[in-house]
C-alpha cells in the first residue's frame, strides 16, 4: 500500500510517539540514575542503596514507590499512591509513608549535635547530617534534623506549617513540605532542596550569601507580600552593603576553626526549619529554633524575656566567670565573654540591651546584625 504526502506527517508522528514512550518505559525500569540530567548531585529519594522504600516489593529507589503503574487502581493526580500533599509523605489511608513519627517521635540522632557536622575538610562542612568517619551516613533514619510529624504540625511552634503566608498551601491549608523540598531531584545535594543551601559563607563578599537563597527566597526582599514586613527582611541583615556593618549576619571577624574572616553563620546554626522539640524533649522553641544546644528549650520569646535570650545566646558564647568553655560551632570555641556585668553567670539584663533588638530598619542592629563582640 502506497503512502501519500498527507499520510507521512501522521506516520512519522506515531513513530516518534512510539519511540518516546517505549524510551521512557524502558527508563523507568533501570535503576534509577542517582543524578538528574543537569543537577550535579544524586537525589536521596532515588537511591538505589537508601532512597525511598515505600513498598518492598519493589525496587528501592524506584518510581512505583510513589506512582502507582495504572491510574484505575489509584486514581490521583499523576498516578501517586496519595494525594499530592503533605499526606504522601507521611502516611494515608493505612499506608504508611516515610516522613512519619518513628517511636521516639523523631528519625535517629535527633536533635542534630556538633558531631553530627562533616570534618572541617569536607567540601559542605557545617551542614547537618549523621556522619561517620567524614562520610555522610545516608537513609532517612539518619535525618538528624527531623523532628517528626508531631513537631512539625503543632501549630504553635512550626510556622512553617502553621503559617497561612506561605507561598504553597497542602489540601488541608497547611505550608506544603513542596515550599522547600522536590521530590525528585533538588537543586542542592541534600535533603532534596528546591535551591541549593550551601555551608558557611560570605567571606569577601558585601551582598547577602547566595548560599542562603533557600531561607532568602521568602525571609528577603523578593519573599511573599503576604509574609510580615520581619520576615521578609532577615536578608537585609546578611548584607553589608545594606546594613553597613562588618557583623552583618552573625559574622566572624577572625580566622577560626572551619570559618574564614567575615564568614556569615549559616540559619540551621540557630534554626530548624521543621520546629523541636527543646534540649530537654519537653518545651519546645518558638521561630523556628534549633534544640541542638543544652538550654535552647522554652525559647519562645527571646525579643522580651531576658532569662529566655541569655539561654539562648550562651549556647554558644560562655558567661565571663564560667569555669567552662564556650560550646563550639562550626569549629569555633568562642572567647568568653569579655569580664564585665552583663556577662557574668548572675546577671539578669537582656543580651539584646546592649547588642540590639531593632528590626524596623535594614541598618537595624539585631541577633542577625548583632551590634559589638568578635
Amino acid at each position: 500500500m502506497r503512502h501519500t504526502d498527507i499520510d507521512r506527517p501522521i506516520i512519522w508522528i506515531l513513530g516518534v510517539s512510539y519511540f518516546v514512550v517505549v524510551g521512557v518505559f524502558a527508563w523507568c525500569q533501570q535503576p534509577l540514575a542517582q543524578t538528574a540530567p543537569g543537577l550535579p548531585y544524586p537525589g536521596a529519594h532515588l537511591s538505589p542503596s537508601s532512597g525511598v522504600l515505600r513498598d518492598a516489593t519493589v525496587p528501592r529507589g524506584d518510581c512505583r514507590q510513589c506512582h502507582i503503574s495504572h491510574a484505575e487502581d489509584q486514581p490521583q493526580i499523576r498516578n501517586l499512591f496519595a494525594p499530592n500533599d503533605n499526606m504522601l509523605c507521611y502516611s494515608t489511608s493505612g499506608v504508611e509513608g516515610c516522613h512519619i513519627n518513628r517511636p521516639t517521635g523523631a528519625t535517629a540522632g535527633y536533635p542534630a549535635q556538633g558531631s553530627d557536622r562533616f570534618p572541617d575538610q569536607h567540601i559542605y562542612h557545617g551542614y547537618f547530617e549523621a556522619n561517620s568517619g567524614g562520610q555522610r551516613t545516608p537513609g532517612v533514619e539518619n535525618r538528624v534534623r527531623w523532628p517528626g510529624r508531631t513537631i512539625w504540625e503543632n501549630l504553635t511552634y512550626s510556622k512553617h506549617y502553621s503559617s497561612p503566608n506561605m507561598p504553597r498551601l497542602d489540601g488541608t491549608g497547611h505550608g506544603a513540605c513542596l515550599n522547600c523540598h522536590e521530590p525528585h531531584n533538588g537543586a542542592g545535594p541534600y535533603d532534596q532542596l528546591v535551591k541549593a543551601y550551601g555551608p558557611i559563607s560570605g567571606s569577601g563578599i558585601n551582598a547577602a550569601p547566595s548560599q542562603y537563597d533557600m531561607c532568602f527566597q521568602c525571609h528577603g526582599p523578593n519573599g511573599p507580600g503576604s509574609l510580615p514586613p520581619t520576615s521578609r527582611s532577615i536578608a537585609n541583615y546578611y548584607s553589608r552593603t545594606n546594613t553597613g556593618s562588618a557583623r552583618a549576619g552573625h559574622a566572624i571577624l577572625t580566622t577560626r576553626g572551619a570559618v574564614k574572616a567575615g564568614d556569615r553563620l549559616p540559619c540551621y546554626d540557630c534554626h530548624n526549619p521543621h520546629g523541636s522539640t527543646g534540649s530537654n524533649n519537653q518545651n519546645p522553641n518558638g521561630f523556628l529554633l534549633s534544640d541542638e544546644r543544652p538550654g535552647w528549650y522554652g525559647l519562645t520569646d527571646i525579643r522580651n524575656n531576658a532569662a529566655q535570650v541569655r539561654r539562648f545566646c550562651t549556647g554558644c558564647h560562655a558567661y565571663a566567670d564560667q569555669t567552662t568553655t564556650s560550646i563550639p560551632v562550626e569549629g569555633i570555641i568562642a572567647k568568653k565573654l569579655p569580664n564585665f556585668e552583663p556577662h557574668r553567670s548572675y546577671d539578669i539584663q537582656h543580651c539584646m540591651n546592649g547588642h540590639g533588638n531593632d528590626y524596623s530598619d535594614p541598618r537595624g542592629f539585631n541577633v542577625h546584625n548583632p551590634s559589638g563582640g568578635d
